[in-house]
């Protein structure tokens, strides 16, 4: 029992530290802080900016506040939020401002994109317009997702994306 969380642990954190090594290797597309998930996200969602015919770079300043992209062409700043299947509330942090796009990725339980939310800010603005009762600052929850969330009702949403990695060349 004990062999085997050792041997659990020991896995996690050579994993944690080739995450580390790797995005030290490559910042440009894969840097961050020490939250994994979040490296992830947003190198999921420089992918699929790709694919969405926009020219995203990553802020390299992890400091950053309001935004996470930064298309190179048009300067349209874009927050990035994750949630997996693991966070039981299906809900993360509040909304910052400083974006004109905003991303919400949700991963399944075997860390496939399970849907992907996107929101222009200007849509935002129609939505608190539309729902003065609604908060500049919501906390990001996988429900925003549905029919009456907002990327439901303002936004996109698009499910079971393939980012297709192998065909990528950056």
């Amino acid at each position: 029992m004990y062999t085997e969380i050792e041997n659990a642990i020991t896995s996690y954190i050579t994993a944690r530290r080739n995450i580390i090594e790797v995005g030290n290797k490559y910042p440009s597309l894969f840097s961050g802080n020490d939250n994994i998930i979040g490296r992830i996200g947003e190198f999921y969602a420089l992918m699929f900016l790709l694919d969405y015919g926009q020219q995203p770079s990553k802020i390299l300043n992890a400091s950053n506040p309001g935004f996470d992209l930064i298309d190179e062409k048009t300067g349209l700043k874009t927050q990035v939020k994750v949630i997996t299947a693991e966070n039981k509330l299906g809900r993360t942090v509040q909304l910052k401002d400083g974006w004109d796009q905003l991303l919400l990725i949700i991963l399944d339980s075997n860390y496939d994109i399970e849907s992907i939310g996107v929101l222009q800010h200007d849509k935002f603005e129609i939505s608190i317009k539309e729902n003065p009762t609604h908060s500049r600052t919501p906390y990001i929850r996988k429900s925003m997702l549905g029919p009456k969330g907002i990327f439901g009702r303002y936004g996109t949403v698009i499910d079971n994306y393939n980012l297709n990695l192998k065909d990528k060349c950056i």
